[in-house]
């Protein structure tokens, strides 16, 4: 058995790698690459604003990483996002800030880059564990999979999750086979970053613990230190995610000396999500579950062959982690029910099950090289169908948004705040790249906001036309520049009778 460090252990493989894994990276990246200059608009657009947000206040200065930061106003303060860590939001802040270029190509290209390395990572696990038809098929449900096609090119923190999974039971499975301890380090480090990125990730501890166990008792008590420095991982690895979650804690609470500074927090999720949620007892809940697995997760093709895996007993390994996933869904149903970007952290398992049911397929059925070809071919052109406008494609209500942030910049002084008004979203905001307030065109008392908003030193306002009509507010207010989809609306000259009540 080869027992050598994790570095020179892919050094030494990529001498032989065969054509199948490179190929499939290849396919996962060059299926996200087209929409990687797309602004951040569109499908669940103030997710990825938020992460661009962050990273751009630590990158210039604005921010330190204990407090990721948002460019939503409270007072005279930025806002803080105490909800999680944005471990990858970090990584892509550090690439730009040495390297320049466009922030959201960064952000969309980190994801790219995590998801094909998940891809290759997921290849290297199922192939250890069940063979190369088995790897081919769950590799290639993962670099397909419609939701990990939409957001593994979108600015967000969840294709790190999916990375961070994979490489977690990649070392330790090379730890528990009689490798060095520092694949043992690898696996805890890949650990801590998952549960320090979305505390939710602790669900991984049942099937890597059940994994270990399982492995270590085979070999009887001479394991006892093993036990011992597995348990201490563990610890290690969890360690990180409580000083941050009780630091985030204590600074959103709700009677602390920051709470207006405090954008969202995991104590206000926390609040929502309270189990158990009524929405578990509605029939729907459970048919959308369904609904999604057969289409934006897997595709239908995918999940019947994913089915097939229980043909097999090769699947019980991992019962474990499919429990695990079924506490998550259970535990956080309405994140499930109304963002399907959720699926993306349980994603590695049911990809794994599309490549066993993949290997009983091919053993059963014999398919040929044409078949196979068709069947793949089959699955990619339902993908397309899933992912291709969320994934790709500007909707018309926002391809204005960059535009009018460029113009904002123009006129607003550095640091001066503005008011931007596009729908219930906060990406207006972003692209002005100035701080300030993301106002709704039905808030109420609108008027009286805007007056309110005036004496905190906004001068201007931002408009960007979307499928309602503007409110009427706006035809009392000067404009000051006009652009195709927008208006730029001059604040510091509000007519006297905007002062009267809606």
């Amino acid at each position: 058995m080869l027992k050598v460090a994790p570095f020179a252990y892919f050094r030494h493989t990529s001498r032989r790698i065969g054509p199948p894994i490179l190929v499939l990276t290849l396919l996962a990246v060059l299926a996200r690459l087209p929409g990687i200059n797309r602004p951040l608009v569109g499908n669940f657009a103030t997710r990825n604003v938020v992460s661009a947000m962050v990273a751009r206040n630590w990158a210039e200065g604005r921010a330190t990483l204990w407090y990721p930061t948002v460019d939503c106003l409270a007072g005279e303060h930025r806002q803080w996002i105490l909800l999680e860590f944005p471990v990858s939001t970090y990584l892509t802040a550090s690439l730009w800030k040495w390297l320049s270029g466009s922030l959201d190509a960064w952000g969309r290209g980190t994801s790219i880059g995590l998801i094909a390395a998940s891809v290759a990572m997921i290849y290297l696990l199922v192939g250890r564990r069940h063979g190369p038809v088995a790897a081919a098929g769950a590799a290639f449900a993962l670099a397909v999979s419609p939701v990990s096609v939409v957001f593994g090119q979108s600015f967000m923190l969840e294709p790190s999750l999916v990375f961070f999974t994979v490489v977690a039971f990649y070392a330790q499975d090379r730890w528990l086979e009689g490798g060095r301890l520092c694949w043992l380090g690898l696996a805890a480090a890949a650990l801590a970053l998952a549960i320090l990125t979305k505390v939710y990730m602790l669900v991984l501890l049942l099937p890597l613990a059940v994994e270990a166990k399982t492995s270590l008792n085979l070999f009887g008590p001479a394991s006892s230190r093993r036990r011992k420095a597995a348990l201490l991982a563990i610890a290690l690895a969890v360690l990180p995610s409580l000083v941050w979650y009780a630091h985030a804690a204590t600074a959103a609470a709700p009677d602390g000396p920051y709470a207006e500074r405090v954008f969202y927090s995991v104590r206000q999720s926390a609040d929502v999500h309270r189990p158990p949620h009524p929405l578990l007892k509605t029939p729907d809940f459970y048919r959308q579950v369904l609904d999604d697995l057969a289409s934006i997760v897997l595709t239908p093709v995918g999940f019947t062959i994913a089915l097939a895996a229980f043909l097999h007993r090769s699947w019980r390994r991992y019962a474990p982690w499919l429990a695990a996933l079924a506490v998550l869904i259970a535990g956080l149903p309405l994140k499930f029910y109304e963002m399907n970007y959720y699926w993306l952290p349980v994603l590695p398992a049911l990809c794994i099950l599309a490549g066993l049911g993949w290997r009983q397929v091919c053993r059963r059925l014999r398919l040929g090289g044409v078949a196979t070809a068709l069947l793949a071919l089959t699955v990619a052109v339902f993908s397309l169908r899933y992912s291709v406008k969320p994934a790709f494609v500007t909707p018309p209500e926002d391809r204005a948004v960059a535009a009018a942030g460029r113009a904002a910049g123009r006129l607003a002084a550095p640091d001066e705040p503005v008011v931007a008004m596009h729908g219930s979203t906060i990406d207006l905001l972003y692209y002005c790249d100035r701080p300030g307030w993301a106002v709704a065109p039905d808030t109420p008392e609108l008027k009286t906001k805007l007056i309110e908003l005036h004496g905190q030193k906004a001068r201007w306002l931002v408009y960007v036309a979307g499928s309602d009509r503007p409110p009427r507010v706006l035809g009392e207010l000067p404009v000051r520049l006009r652009g195709e989809g927008y208006t730029i609306h001059d604040l510091s000259r509000l007519p006297p009778r905007m002062g009267a009540q809606e």
